[in-house]
């Protein structure tokens, strides 16, 4: 599972697989037809990604939602351990943060400085029962994390120029 001599990238907020086995497809880690087959009987590409649909390029099964960046801490561990140069990301929902299991995972990572890791949050402000803020207020992300000893970087997640030049800036 730790991708040994590559990057390592977990999706927490499994619920986006669609956008996930889009980029998969057209990453070449499967033929785009196979997207047809979405969450249908048989298919590889249900509804979360899952390990034992042998999909490649899927590391855990997602969807327990804040359990990513506890598995991603692991991954990025053991690649200290075999002096593996490379980074571990994990994309949660802002959502997810409401989980405490994230916030532990983060004291962790800020508490033991380990910085082959980014976490990367879709901060939407929605979640599937409402607004995050009317469901519960999430205040100030960015503080939450530096008080963790995280270094935060904001980018436009919709400007896939932005993404790019935040990622390699970070990395």
């Amino acid at each position: 599972m730790s991708g040994k001599n590559e990057d390592v990238f977990i999706l927490s907020n499994g619920h986006i697989s669609p956008a996930y086995y889009s980029a998969m497809a057209r990453s070449g880690y499967f033929p785009v037809s196979e997207l047809a087959t979405f969450r249908k009987l048989h298919s590889r590409l249900q509804g979360h990604p899952a390990t034992m649909e042998k999909l490649p390029g899927v590391r855990i099964a997602t969807g327990s939602l804040g359990q990513g960046l506890s598995a991603a801490t692991g991954i990025a561990l053991s690649k200290k351990l075999e002096k593996d140069q490379h980074t571990v990301f994990c994309l949660m929902g802002d959502g997810e943060l409401e989980e405490g299991q994230v916030w532990e995972a983060a004291m962790y990572i800020g508490g033991h400085q380990i910085n082959n890791i980014i976490g990367i949050v879709d901060y939407n402000k929605k979640q599937i029962d409402g607004a995050t803020d009317d469901v519960l207020p999430l205040g100030d992300l960015r503080a939450k994390f530096e008080a963790f000893g995280w270094v935060v970087t904001e980018m436009n997640g919709n400007d896939m120029e932005d993404v790019v030049t935040t990622m390699q800036k970070v990395k």
